[in-house]
């Protein structure tokens, strides 16, 4: 079954109206707490063309977005759910991301080409701001980051900041803005700056969880871009993409002031990773071995390795 509207209320009058806020959605487990977290965020909805792209055949997610949909109908300035009726691929770890349609990425590729690309793509306002389903970002995060963006001239695209995940609550894991050095689509390597960063920072790439962003440059972005031709890790399918803003020039900017929350489902419970699970890491290409040196914290000289594994293990929901 090809992909559909399922709601959609915008009038073509009011199409290039306000800003677009984008949230994507695979995982049904976390609709109420998703919503919940908008519902506490400061928004100019009467301004808003709320956007829910759900991006599998789960009915069960879709009657759980229809719900809180229709709840929300008159809040915003549009509503729009759409669903891809995408098959669920394999993980991005493991065997499956060596054949890139057979992974996980491959229908978020999927999504990202409906949403920005195919036929103009789906945005019509100059900017959107964007959510992903496992992200709960801060209330104030819109305010602060558009003040940035509308504050910065050259400015493409300004972030909070997220962490990775992982399977168990004591794991480090990294920050999702980096500094990077690329040639002939291979990252050389990528640093993920250190959670004790302060203030608004340029980054050369970042992942894409929180943000504003300039629609056209986000969509030109995409221009002569194809992560499973050009065969982009999986860890750098959204760092490639946002790298390529900066690289044609303009400014992506990274807030340490808007720490978001990113969820994992995991062995019937919930885990949210934040700044007290996050280090500083580097990733680098070793030629000699066709593959990445992944994850190698860094430390300071003479630094003793750590006695412990996180400043505080995350906060977990039992489901």
């Amino acid at each position: 079954m090809t992909g559909k509207y399922l709601i959609n209320n915008l009038k073509k009058k009011d199409r290039e109206k306000g800003i677009t806020l984008i949230c994507t959605f695979s995982r049904q487990v976390l609709v109420k707490i998703f919503f919940k977290a908008l519902d506490n965020m400061d928004l100019p909805r009467k301004d808003m063309h709320l956007l829910v792209y759900d991006n599998t055949e789960d009915i069960g997610l879709t009657e759980s977005l229809k719900e809180e949909i229709n709840n929300r109908l008159t809040d915003y300035l549009s509503v729009r759910l759409y669903k891809s009726y995408l098959k669920g691929k394999g993980s991005i770890a493991g065997s499956g991301n060596e054949q890139f349609k057979k992974s996980k990425l491959f229908n978020i590729w999927s999504m990202w080409k409906q949403l920005y690309v195919n036929h103009g793509g789906m945005i019509y306002t100059p900017e959107f701001f964007q959510l992903e389903d496992d992200t709960i970002a801060p209330p104030d995060a819109y305010k602060r980051l558009t003040k940035t963006f509308y504050k910065k001239p050259n400015s493409a695209m300004v972030i909070g900041i997220e962490t990775g995940r992982g399977a168990v609550p004591w794991n480090p894991v990294r920050l999702g803005v980096h500094m990077c050095k690329v040639e002939n689509n291979t990252f050389l390597w990528r640093h993920s700056l250190s959670p004790f960063t302060r203030g608004i920072k340029k980054v050369d790439c970042c992942g894409v969880y929180c943000f504003i962003v300039d629609t056209k440059i986000f969509h030109d972005a995409f221009d002569e871009y194809d992560p499973g031709k050009m065969k982009i890790p999986f860890f750098g399918m959204d760092n490639y993409l946002t790298w390529k803003i900066t690289n044609a020039g303009y400014d992506i900017l990274a807030d340490f002031n808007v720490w978001c929350s990113h969820l994992q489902c995991s062995a019937g419970r919930i885990i949210a990773f934040s700044k007290d699970q996050a280090v500083e890491m580097y990733d680098k290409w070793l030629p000699e071995c066709n593959n990445y040196c992944q994850g190698v914290e860094v430390k300071k000289l003479n630094q003793r390795s750590r006695r412990y594994q996180v400043r505080k293990q995350a906060f977990t929901i039992e489901l």
